[in-house]
């Protein structure tokens, strides 16, 4: 993250969008996802859908991962990602 300027994070956050599509079967489209997040306040619409997302797929508190995308965003990545590492095997 330090080393790309940040941009890693963003580039996980698209992978993930692209993942919880495919692991839903649902019609978001995850480029707009991702694309949303820089525009203000439908940014906070984006954050929740995907937590409700989160929710769905990782079995987590849709609250819960909302209040840590706001508050402290690695615990938001660190989350799923561990939950996508463990059920990977």
């Amino acid at each position: 993250m330090l080393v790309t300027f940040g941009l890693y994070g963003l580039y996980w956050t698209h992978q993930y969008h692209i993942e919880l599509k495919a692991a839903l079967g649902t019609d978001d489209n995850p480029v707009i996802r991702t694309v949303g997040l820089f525009v203000p306040f439908y940014n906070f619409l984006v954050m929740w859908k995907t937590s409700q997302d989160t929710e769905a797929a990782l079995d987590k508190s849709a609250g819960l991962m909302f209040a840590l995308w706001i508050v402290f965003m690695p615990a938001w990545w660190c989350i799923p990602q561990s939950e996508i590492n463990e059920r990977a095997g």
